[in-house]
């Protein structure tokens, strides 16, 4: 009878110190792990986003661009389309405007179809070290070129590059563009082809941004 009971006091001894630390230390190390595991899924969830986002902004900033430029329309015979070089601290960009059909109303009673200065040009940010790609849209009955407003709206930000390139009917490349100028190429005529290249920030490498390139082929031409 002692013996039986000597078995059962010595069956429901605790566990020793070394036994609970080990526990804890195996405990320790498993949630370790899977916190590491859902940190790193976390990132790159929020990685997945954050290229959506991009590749969203550039898309309609090209797909907006792609149909102002479509739209290009003629005022008393002649088109008008103006690019030049923008330099923002240090940074070469550049601005370009136009006359065209494309004039986005929000008003209720909108007109469709109603001729503005479009324009495209890039303004550095107040409260950060970015750029941003801004919109312009001015109706009215004709272009008036020495008007120059910059006002629009944000269209893409963190912008890192804006280069355009434009082709004459030979082919021929030009870094600018001018249909008032006294080139016979360029005079009251719009490019048959615009090159646009853009880059936008990549936060998580600075040295590899993310770029977008496209061509839009312009239908009318004088």
């Amino acid at each position: 009878m002692l013996n039986a009971a000597v078995k059962i006091k010595m069956n429901t001894r605790g566990f020793t110190l070394l036994e609970i630390l080990l526990a804890i230390f195996i405990l320790g190390v498993v949630l370790t792990t899977v916190y590491a595991s859902y940190s790193s899924s976390l990132r790159v969830i929020h990685d997945v986003a954050d290229e959506q986002e991009i590749y969203k902004m550039a898309r309609i900033s090209l797909d907006r661009l792609t149909k102002d430029l479509s739209s290009l329309q003629r005022s008393k015979g002649d088109f008008f389309l103006q690019a030049e070089r923008d330099m923002l601290e240090g940074r070469e960009f550049q601005a370009l405007k136009f006359w065209s059909a494309a004039h986005l109303d929000f008003e209720e009673k909108a007109v469709t179809q109603r001729p503005a200065i479009i324009s495209y040009f890039v303004r550095k940010n107040e409260e950060s070290e970015t750029f941003s790609l801004i919109r312009g849209d001015a109706p009215g009955v004709a272009p008036e070129p020495g008007k120059d407003e910059k006002r629009g709206f944000v269209i893409c930000e963190n912008l890192e590059t804006w280069k355009l390139r434009f082709y004459d009917e030979r082919g021929r490349e030009a870094a600018t563009w001018d249909t008032l100028s006294a080139s016979s190429e360029q005079k009251g005529k719009a490019p048959i082809a615009v090159k646009v290249e853009m880059a936008l920030a990549n936060k998580n490498n600075a040295e590899n941004p993310y770029k977008f390139t496209t061509t839009i082929f312009l239908p009318a031409r004088k």
